[in-house]
Order: structure tokens, then C-alpha cells, then sequence
């Protein structure tokens, strides 16, 4: 704050008198009694004098300029000719004050101060008013130009920084000492060089393109404004208080993309590994499966076998055709060994695959035929040890096979000594000079009377003492054995196979659809044979790779409506049992397909119930579908669920809601609310599976093989007209 000095003006004090051009006069002090000062001839009042006088003298005093400390020997008292002429008003003459010495830059001018004789020189009151004012304004003028540069400059390092958002990038220098460092270095330093140069790489790509996007008039999106949260929600168009938080949406990465993320990810638990079936039911991540991929890529399972239970009208059947696709989009043989609805059949004809037909009047399947297996016995030629052992496995097969087909015509188990006469009689079928050979077998009408005509060697296997004490014995399996020669299982069994089974097709599908639902024993007859016959044309493809006769191929056998042949009795459950054991040491994945668990544990015996439970205990990985609330409780003590998972399954079964109207003719139906969820899972313990749901491509919409309701897609349409033809009537 500027300090003002109070100055005094008395009648006393020397005035300035104007003179000739450059002359200054001094008036001498009028001493007492003295008459009073001159008045100017022009009749000027003192007061207009004194206006037009404008300046004052002002006199050095040495004291006072030691008392502020201006004592410097460059400055002494002012003089006439030191006096400078100092602007006033226009037109008047200012006031004088000393002139400073040169080389004495910054000195502060001497102000009108106090004589030392007592007398003042006229200070202008008028004049200091306006020279603070003047400095109020310049003081003014600096803040807002200082303000100013302080804004121009805040606007610059906020375009910069706006322009250099992202990580530090580095000068040319630093690039060229790391480049040589990293051309010509060795070790951890050449590293660390080529490391941070790549890193540089990617930290100028980055900003070239938000450089580019930001030229163009986009956002930086990396800069986001935060709404305020207030205790009611947050401040804004879409706030507002929520008594749900919904859940976050989730996204799917590597952990280089999301690196910053880490702490706060979790894992999805779908490795991207096998033919994909859906997205997470949770994360919507991607969830890929098949049994052979998590067996051989992924060892995440110990055995490439698979049981899908679920709710008939769920989408079973549709999972497995989409792993069966998967499988042979990457090389692998599906083997549908007995499809009975058919819904494998469309897909195997699209794929350019091979289709069976068995049933009334459509095909017939020999139980005696050697098949693929034998076959392949010529080409072992220079194997003779091989040859031999292909021979007795084919008689096992075929032994195994008719005495399967004996039970389930008979409804009871083959006696021991039937099972030794079968495999006597096909010995003697097969001997040398006989008129069958593998490309030629006989049929089970031929058995049938090598057992009637016996024989030293079949009495003997029998028991018997003499013939008619062998025809005794023989009487029930002569029974069974005529059974398959006539009526329905005659019709499918006596008779050379009309198709055999090529090992060489992209698919293959038996299609037993024909033999009708009421015949359960045929049918399920029908099942087991071709079960039979499947697994050893497995077993013929890969003595040839053994051989190095053919290349090493990979099957994949699908056992659906496992319920109708396990329904049969408990004989069946043991002949399955041999065919799920087989899978891993034949490199086949085996897909066991039923509605409940209640299908296993329907049997007649705790000793077939436990055989086939095992089934389920045998398949390292499990799908489950919809299913009711009861069957988590069966399913408890063979795969555990947890409270969330038993929750999720069961509500999948839920009913479609009774609201709306009815289907208009041409109107897509509506699929359940649990159709095409599934939860897959394996291993024992109470771990969480994987939910997810698969929804069709565009491609298998448009081929159809998923539409299993063909025979209802007329009923809108044919309804509709019934009901117009009515009311026209009416």
C-alpha cells in the first residue's frame, strides 16, 4: 500500500513566478508588515495564478534523504538547472522536480516535502488523486494480463496433455541409444532394449490412432465423465434409486488385453477346447466340448465317455448332433448304431454319410456274418499270428451276439452248456471244406440245424449220454433258435446282412425307425446287434492300422434311447456293459443318451441296478438337461450338485406360462424356457459345472436337422381350414 505524505501549504512557501520564456524567478518571502505579494497586470485572481503557475520547486534536503536512507554521494541538492519541466493539464505548465543522475537508474523521484525553514511547497491535491487512480489502473491492467498469460498457459498444457494422453513415449534419442543397445548388446541389457523398443512400438500405434480418431471429430474414450451417486442413485438421465443392482456385463479375454483388469476378473471355467455348444449361461463366454477333445487335447477327463440325461423335448437329441457334427468336421466317424426315432438319419445324409435300413420289409442284419472283422482276414495273409486272433475274436463276437439275442427272445439267461453248444456249432459251420467261409457266412438257420443234428462233439458239450437224452437237453435253445428264424425276428435276423457297414464313410446311421414302438423285444434285439456289429467294424480299422494296412481312424458311437434296451431285463444290462468298457482301448468316444436315472434303476435286481449305475459312474463326463426335483435327490449320491446348480436344473423344467394366444397358421412354435439348457460336469465331488445354452446356426435352422416335430408342421394349416370349412358350413 502506497504511503502517502501529508503536505502543507502555507502563504509562506516560495512560489514560481512565470517569466520570460526560460526564466524562473524566485519571490523573496514577505516579512511582517510587508505589503502582500504582486498580483498579475492581466487581473488574474491568485487562485487562477496559481492554476497557471502549475508546478512547485522542490528543494533537496540532505537530512531528510539520510533519514530514508537515500544517502548516496551521486545525489545532492537540486539546483535551477537540475529542475526538469513536469507535465500537468493540457495547456499548463507542470510542476518541477529534480532531474535524476544519470547511470542512477531506478531512482524514486523526489515528492514535494516539507522546507527545512518550516515553509511547504503547495502540494496539488488534484494531481495525487489522479496519479493513484493511475496506479489502481495499471495495478488492474497487470492482474488481468497476468490472469490472461495464466489461462493461455493453462489452455496449452491442457492441449498438450490432451495431445499426449496415454503412456510416455520415447524421444528419438532414447530410441536410438536402445536400438543399438538391442542390435549390438547381449544378454539381459539387449532384452530389456528390445523389450521397451516393442513396447514403444505399440505405444505409438495406439496414439497415432487416437490422434487419427480425435482429427476426425471422435472421442477420446478413454476419458469418461462420472455421474454423481447420491444416497437415491446416481444424478442423471437413467439414476435413480435401484433396490436390485443389476449384475455387470462380463467379457471374455486374454489376460494381455485385460492385464489392468486382473484383480477383478474371475474365470469363465469353459477352456476353448472341442466343438462349441453355446455360450455361459453366466459369463457368456464361449463353452466348446466333445468327450474325444477333453480326452486327448485337454486331459480333462480320464475316458472320452459321455451321459446325457435331461426331459424328453429339451434339446438331447439336438446336443448330441451338434458334437456328432463337431466329430466329423474333424475327422472323426459318428457311429449311430441304432437310431430309432430317426433323428440322426437327415444329418448323416447331408454329411454324404452312409445309411442303414433295418426293419419289416427294409433290410436284414445277419448275426453270423463275420462283417468288417472278417473281411479284413484275407488281407493278414503275411500276419498268420494276427489272422488267428482276428478269427477267435470273430467267434467271440458272433458266440456273444447270438447268445444276447437267445435271452431276449427266451426272456431268460442262456444255460452255460447252450453258450459251449453255440460256439461248437459255429466251429463246425466254419471248418474247412464246409461250404462257408467269411464272404459266404451262414445264417442262423444253419446253426439252427447243425445244433439239431448233434453230434459226438455237441453231445458232449451238452451232457448227454446219448441222443435222445441230447435232444432233451437241446430243447429249450432249439426253442429260442427257431424263434429267430421265424415270425418278427425272422423277418430281421434270417437272412444275409443287406447293407454291411463301411468303415470308410464319413457316418454312419442305422435307422431301425421301422420296426414298430410296440415291439420292444425286436427292436431292442435289432439294437444290440448292431451295437455288435459296429464295435467290431472299430475293431477291423484299427487291425489294419496295427498293420500299417490302413491309416489310424478315430469313431465315435452314439447309444441313444439307452431306456428301451436296459427296460428289456437285466440280461441286457451285462451286454452293455461289455460295450462301455471298450471304448478307451479301441479310441472310440461312446455318447450314452437316456431321460432320467430312474431308466437305471427301474431293473429287476440290485445286482443290474449297480451294473447300471455304473454306466453312469463309468462316463468321466455328465450333461444334465432339464430334469424334476426328485432326480437331483436320486442323482445325489453319483454326481453332487450344489444348491444353485439344483435350482437352476429343476426351474428349467418349468411349463411354458398360460398367457396368450394360440399359434396362427405359418407361426414359428415357441421352444420351452428350459429347451436348449444344459449343465455340464465331471468328476465326483460337489465342484460347480458349467451351464450353458446352444442355440442354433443359421445353417442348421435352414437344413432341418434339428426340426423333430416334421409330422405336426401341417396341423396349424389343416386345423385353420377345418375351422373355416365349419363355419362356412354352419
Amino acid at each position: 500500500m502506497e504511503r502517502k505524505r501529508s503536505r502543507e501549504t502555507t502563504p509562506e512557501a516560495g512560489a514560481v513566478r512565470r517569466g520570460e520564456p526560460g526564466e524562473r524567478r524566485r519571490e523573496r518571502p514577505r516579512a511582517d508588515g510587508e505589503p502582500g505579494r504582486e498580483r498579475r497586470s492581466d487581473g488574474e485572481s491568485g487562485r487562477e495564478r496559481r492554476a497557471a503557475e502549475g508546478g512547485r520547486e522542490r528543494r533537496a534536503d540532505p537530512e531528510r534523504d539520510a533519514r530514508r536512507g537515500n544517502g548516496s554521494e551521486g545525489r545532492g541538492r537540486s539546483t535551477d538547472a537540475d529542475r526538469v519541466h513536469l507535465g500537468g493539464r493540457a495547456g499548463v505548465p507542470g510542476r518541477t522536480r529534480a532531474a535524476r543522475p544519470e547511470g542512477e537508474a531506478g531512482e524514486r523521484p523526489v515528492r514535494n516535502r516539507p522546507a527545512r525553514d518550516g515553509r511547504s511547497e503547495r502540494t496539488g491535491t488534484e494531481e495525487r488523486g489522479r496519479g493513484a487512480r493511475k496506479d489502481k489502473r495499471d495495478k488492474v491492467a497487470d492482474q488481468a494480463e497476468r490472469d490472461a498469460a495464466a489461462k493461455r498457459a493453462a489452455a496449452r498444457r491442457a492441449a498438450a496433455k490432451k495431445k499426449q494422453s496415454g503412456p510416455k513415449l520415447l524421444d528419438d534419442t532414447m530410441r536410438a541409444k536402445l536400438e543399438v543397445t538391442a542390435r549390438e548388446g547381449n544378454g539381459i541389457r539387449a532384452a530389456w532394449a528390445t523389450f521397451r523398443l516393442h513396447t514403444d512400438d505399440l505405444r505409438r500405434r495406439n496414439f497415432a490412432a487416437r490422434a487419427e480418431r480425435m482429427e476426425y471429430g471422435s472421442f477420446d474414450e478413454f476419458d469418461r465423465t462420472t455421474a454423481q451417486l447420491t444416497d437415491r442413485g446416481y444424478i442423471g438421465a437413467g439414476g435413480g434409486r435401484m433396490n436390485v443392482v443389476g449384475r455387470p456385463v462380463e467379457y471374455r479375454a486374454t489376460t494381455a488385453q485385460v492385464a489392468g483388469l486382473w484383480p477383478w476378473s474371475v474365470g469363465a471355467g469353459a477352456p476353448l477346447i472341442g466343438t462349441p455348444l453355446g455360450s455361459h449361461l453366466h459369463t457368456g463366454a464361449p463353452v466348446c466340448f466333445d468327450p474325444m477333445n477333453w480326452f486327448m487335447r485337454g486331459s480333462f477327463i480320464t475316458a472320452p465317455s459321455l451321459f446325457v440325461l435331461g426331459l424328453n423335448g429339451f434339446g438331447k437329441s439336438s446336443l448330441v448332433r451338434r458334437i456328432v457334427l463337431g466329430g466329423v468336421a474333424q475327422g472323426i466317424t459318428p457311429l449311430i448304431l441304432a437310431d430309432v426315432k430317426p433323428d440322426y438319419r437327415k444329418l448323416v445324409e447331408l454329411v454324404g454319410g452312409q445309411v442303414i435300413d433295418l426293419g419289416y420289409g427294409h433290410g436284414k442284419l445277419n448275426p453270423l456274418a463275420a462283417g468288417v472283422l472278417g473281411s479284413i482276414v484275407p488281407m493278414l495273409g503275411e500276419f498268420p499270428e494276427l489272422q488267428t486272433q482276428v478269427i477267435q475274436e470273430m467267434r467271440a463276437r458272433q458266440v456273444t451276439l447270438v447268445a444276447g439275442l437267445v435271452e431276449l427272445v427266451r426272456g431268460a439267461r442262456v444255460r452255460d452248456f447252450e453258450e459251449t453248444l453255440i460256439s461248437t456249432a459255429l466251429r463246425i459251420l466254419y471248418r474247412e471244406g464246409s461250404a462257408f467261409t467269411p464272404d459266404h457266412p451262414p445264417i442262423i438257420e444253419d446253426l439252427l440245424d447243425v445244433v439239431v443234428a448233434g453230434g459226438d462233439e455237441l453231445q458232449l458239450d451238452a451232457g448227454a449220454d446219448n441222443p435222445d437224452e441230447y435232444q432233451e437237453a437241446i430243447k429249450g435253445l432249439r426253442r429260442s433258435l427257431r424263434a429267430l428264424t421265424q415270425g418278427p425276428f425272422g423277418a430281421v435276423f434270417n437272412g444275409h446282412t443287406t447293407t454291411p457297414i463301411d468303415t470308410t464313410a464319413t457316418a454312419v446311421c442305422i435307422d431301425v425307425s421301422h420296426i414298430p414302438n410296440g415291439d420292444k423285444k425286436l427292436k431292442a434285439a435289432v439294437m444290440l446287434a448292431c451295437w455288435a456289429d459296429g464295435f467290431a467294424s472299430v475293431e477291423a480299422a484299427h487291425v489294419l492300422a496295427d498293420a500299417d494296412l490302413g491309416p489310424q481312424r478315430y469313431f465315435q458311437v452314439v447309444m441313444d434311447e439307452l431306456w428301451q434296451v436296459l427296460g428289456l431285463g437285466d440280461f441286457m444290462v451285462d451286454r452293455v456293459d461289455e460295450l462301455t468298457r471298450l471304448q478307451r482301448g479301441i479310441a472310440t468316444s461312446l455318447i450314452m443318451i437316456s431321460h432320467t436315472i430312474k431308466d437305471l434303476q427301474s431293473l429287476g435286481s440290485e445286482a443290474a441296478i449297480a451294473k447300471a449305475l455304473g454306466f453312469l459312474e463309468r462316463a468321466r463326463a455328465k450333461i444334465f438337461g432339464a430334469l424334476p426335483a426328485e432326480e437331483i435327490a436320486r442323482l445325489d449320491s453319483t454326481v453332487p450338485f450344489t444348491a444353485a446348480e439344483e435350482e437352476m436344473v429343476t426351474s428349467w423344467s418349468a411349463p411354458q406360462a398360460l398367457t396368450g394366444e394360440a399359434l396362427k397358421p405359418g407361426q414359428q412354435r415357441p421352444p420351452a424356457p428350459g429347451t436348449g439348457k444344459f449343465l455340464l460336469k465331471i468328476g465326483e465331488d460337489r465342484r460347480p459345472g458349467i451351464p450353458f445354452h446352444m442355440e442354433f446356426t443359421l445353417s442348421e435352422r435352414e437344413s432341418g436337422i434339428h426340426d423333430t416335430n416334421q409330422r405336426f408342421s401341417e396341423f396349424t394349416e389343416t386345423t385353420a381350414s377345418r375351422g373355416s370349412d365349419e363355419g362356412s358350413a354352419a
